[in-house]
């Protein structure tokens, strides 16, 4: 028992370390970015513009990281949260700078929203730095929870695994109606794609074809969309059965993402090559993101534990 618990504050030290240190490099590439963008701007550079774009792509998946980060050193919730708010922000980042052509004025929100993701990052690696020696408050709560005891009749606590599970799920239901949106606005390059491939078929012919297209894109997103919208709540009930079901919605998302690489029709092919490795990238970060929620309902600790107390209770 004293070797365990030499190791927990060993262990927590490590992962704030590497939160720390992941932060920094955040900071890091946010100074970088701007730089890059100068030299786009003011000295006309094409590389620089090329690296700005790449090197906000690694920004992305970064952020993606810190909350989970957060979650392993065991940080307070509030700085998990705002975590995975940098990472909503970074995603939002990304978004904005797509707008550059269609929605010129909503593009420009990109600068205002870079110094929101510097100064919330310089927050939470000084409230990351204050906590260095402290102990974590999830684990005091741990060894206060262990030293009362345990009353059946109360009520268990949802434990922030599974907040942040329900945070991604909506997560996922956002980003997957940005990108049905993104599918119906270009409509016309369906139309293209459609001809290119069938270059005998009438304008009728297209029609029903684009038609049939939409309905099984559309008719996908929404039914995962709505599937993720409602795993996000029943996950908080403890239910076993709602875990298993996550599992095969996650599943079956990854295989409909794969469908729509290979699919010369949807999204990304319908998009120009230079918007196409966004949206990509984009939907790599979705099955990283829905995969990560499911590993967060059986992989930790306090997860199996809380799914095991509702089975417990039922039985």
């Amino acid at each position: 028992m004293q070797v365990s618990r030499k190791k927990m504050p060993m262990a927590h030290s490590r992962m704030l370390l590497f939160y720390l240190t992941l932060a920094g490099l955040i900071l890091l590439g946010i100074l970088i970015e701007g730089f890059l963008i100068g030299t786009s701007i003011f000295a006309g550079t094409a590389w620089g513009r090329a690296t700005h774009g790449a090197l906000g792509l690694l920004l992305l998946l970064l952020t993606l990281l810190l909350p989970l980060a957060a979650l392993l050193a065991r940080l307070p919730g509030t700085m998990t949260i705002w975590s995975a708010v940098l990472f909503v922000l970074t995603l939002l980042q990304v978004t904005l700078a797509g707008f550059a052509r269609s929605v010129p004025f909503l593009a420009a929100l990109h600068p205002s929203n870079a110094m929101l993701l510097f100064g919330l990052n310089v927050i939470l690696i000084v409230q990351g730095w204050q906590m260095r020696g402290k102990k974590s408050p999830e684990m005091e709560q741990a060894q206060t929870a262990k030293a009362l005891p345990d009353d059946g009749g109360a009520r268990h606590q949802v434990p922030l695994e599974i907040k942040l599970a329900t945070g991604g799920y909506l997560l996922y239901t956002l980003i997957s109606v940005g990108v049905l949106t993104l599918f119906l606005l270009n409509r016309n390059d369906v139309v293209n794609a459609v001809k290119a491939l069938n270059p005998d078929f009438s304008q009728s012919e297209i029609d029903g074809s684009v038609f049939s297209i939409q309905v099984i894109v559309v008719g996908a997103h929404l039914f995962f969309g709505t599937c993720t919208a409602c795993l996000a709540f029943l996950i908080r009930t403890g239910k076993n059965w709602v875990r298993i079901a996550s599992s095969v919605v996650a599943g079956l998302v990854v295989l409909e993402i794969c469908y729509e690489w290979l699919s010369p029709t949807d999204v990304p092919a319908v998009l120009a090559p230079n918007q196409r490795i966004y949206a990509v990238f984009v939907q790599i970060l979705m099955i990283l993101m829905i995969l990560s929620c499911v590993t967060l309902q059986w992989v930790p600790q306090a997860s199996r534990d809380f799914f095991s107390a509702e089975k417990r209770q039922v039985s």
